[in-house]
């Protein structure tokens, strides 16, 4: 699935996989693929359009190559997870594995049996709070400031030794994570759902922060084991 453009492009052929959390097939659709590195240090990071065996070769700590890509995930029709990852290579080696094998983030780790540091970066609600790891990256999250206020994103990172990645997840609505199935196929929720008096308002808000914090942490996870799949790149 990789681009060694900044084209903005449709994946041409989506990749299927079953969501267990709606338990329906799950599309992964490439948006965009931009690769870019840095001949020498303290020079401008230069696109890269082929992966040739001298780009690769040239990857290291102080001429790294940097990769941005980003994926929609689909089910039934609609973009549940908005996904872009952003990936620093140091090593001729990974860059051959991702670059030119095409091996995906998840498939990486488990190419090279390392397991990698994860550190969560940030969670929220609405729009984006944009703090770039990696200079290199000028595209789009798809997250700008007039995002829908119920919007839902976490931002983490994952690393080995030459290889960093970080990985922003946006989820169009926390009600996805409250209605379920329901909020695919646009169906009404019970009415005992959605009604709160007003004696009990603040505890109910309570509860809703603490289930849909809980629902984050699930859908993430499971995004995540979509992206490190084939299905992504």
């Amino acid at each position: 699935m990789s681009d060694f453009n900044s084209t903005l492009r449709a994946y041409t052929h989506p990749v299927t996989h079953t969501s267990s959390f709606f338990a329906r097939p799950i599309v992964v659709a490439l948006i965009y693929s931009q690769t870019t590195r840095q001949v020498s240090p303290n020079t401008p990071f230069e696109p890269v359009k082929q992966p040739t065996p001298s780009v690769v070769e040239s990857a290291s700590p102080n001429t790294p190559i940097i990769q941005t890509r980003q994926v929609h995930l689909q089910c039934a029709g609609k973009v549940v997870c908005t996904a872009t990852s952003t990936v620093r290579i140091t090593s001729p080696e990974i860059a051959h594995l991702f670059l030119q094998e095409k091996y995906a983030i998840g498939q990486l780790f488990r190419r090279l049996e390392k397991v990698p540091a994860f550190e969560l970066v940030a969670v929220g609600f609405g729009a984006v709070e944009h703090k770039e790891k990696f200079v290199a990256s000028t595209s789009s999250t798809g997250a700008a400031s007039g995002s829908p206020p119920d919007q839902l994103w976490r931002k983490y990172t994952l690393g080995i030794p030459h290889f960093e990645c970080e990985i922003l997840e946006v989820f169009p609505d926390r009600q996805m994570f409250v209605k379920g199935e329901k909020w695919l196929d646009n169906e009404p929720v019970p009415e005992v759902l959605v009604q709160k008096s007003d004696v009990n308002h603040a505890a109910f808000q309570g509860l809703k922060a603490v289930a849909g914090g809980a629902c984050l942490l699930i859908a993430s996870f499971e995004a995540f084991k979509l992206l490190n799949g084939k299905a992504f790149c």
